[in-house]
């Protein structure tokens, strides 16, 4: 029981670091000596490469880790990731990065690495694209966040634990977590596309969204609230249903949630 625990322990350290470390600090994003705990240490490096798109593109960096994707005017993708192992010496460690590939041909920025490993060993990739804007996109995570900005085709996002954060999305976007908050900012007066829906069991929903977006909203949770500034000829605060129109109506959005709140606010 105690080496389980022990186990644990470890591993929710080295998880910590794989996916709480902003990617944007990059002196810090991707270091060898990050993870010591239980006798174990780390290695890691930083890998760069351009990939071709195709019709439909995944994204998957396993088991353990994080994606950050960003829109850009190119017509392939840019990838940077973050290789990371942990064993108990650093020889170990090494040699168990150099096991793991980042991608797997066009449109697939798709992690690989041994799946059967001894006790106090893990791997991990985490990841930030930059990819057209009207790429297709799979976004699959386990035990990592999602965030996006500025993309515009047909979007799966989905992660096991995580949080997701899209910003300046449109098209057709699907964006769900387990066990995990949702955060998503818009720009523009209209919805570009089919429209956007959110799930999550265990996490909250925060919407902000422009004066003068137009769209139909529906939003629904088991345990929590709704609030929202938009429709405030409606009391939403004991609620746990609702659809409204905002302006002149238009694409769907739709935002549920089992145990969490709701919160459609506007733009600061």
């Amino acid at each position: 029981m105690k080496k389980t625990m022990k186990k644990l322990s470890a591993l929710a350290a080295f998880l910590l670091l794989a996916f709480r470390l902003p990617l944007a600090a990059q002196d810090n994003w991707c270091t060898d000596h990050s993870f010591h705990s239980d006798g174990m240490v780390s290695h890691s490096e930083v890998r760069e490469q351009r990939l071709p798109a195709a019709g439909e593109n995944v994204v998957d960096p396993g088991m353990n880790g994080s994606i950050h994707i960003h829109a850009w005017a190119n017509a392939d993708f840019q990838v940077k990731a973050c290789v990371q192992a942990a064993a108990e010496d650093a020889g170990t460690a090494a040699a168990l990065v150099r096991q793991v590939t980042i991608t797997d041909g066009a449109g697939r920025v798709v992690a690989k690495g041994p799946s059967s490993l001894p006790d106090h060993t893990w791997w991990s990739v985490s990841y930030e694209i930059w990819a057209p804007s009207s790429a297709n996109l799979q976004l699959n995570a386990n035990n990592g966040s999602i965030s996006m900005e500025g993309l515009a085709g047909q979007i799966r996002a989905q992660t096991l634990n995580g949080s997701l954060k899209l910003k300046n999305v449109s098209g057709s976007v699907e964006a769900e977590t387990t066990n995990g908050s949702l955060l998503v900012d818009l720009a523009g007066g209209s919805w570009q596309g089919k429209g956007l829906k959110l799930n999550t069991v265990n996490g909250s929903i925060q919407l902000h969204l422009p004066d003068n977006i137009s769209a139909n909203v529906a939003a629904s949770t088991v345990n929590g609230k709704i609030r929202t500034e938009f429709a405030s000829d409606v009391s939403l605060e004991d609620r746990h249903s609702a659809t409204f129109n905002l302006g002149a109506g238009g694409p769907q959005i739709e935002a549920h949630t089992v145990n969490g709140s709701v919160q459609i606010s506007r733009q600061n």
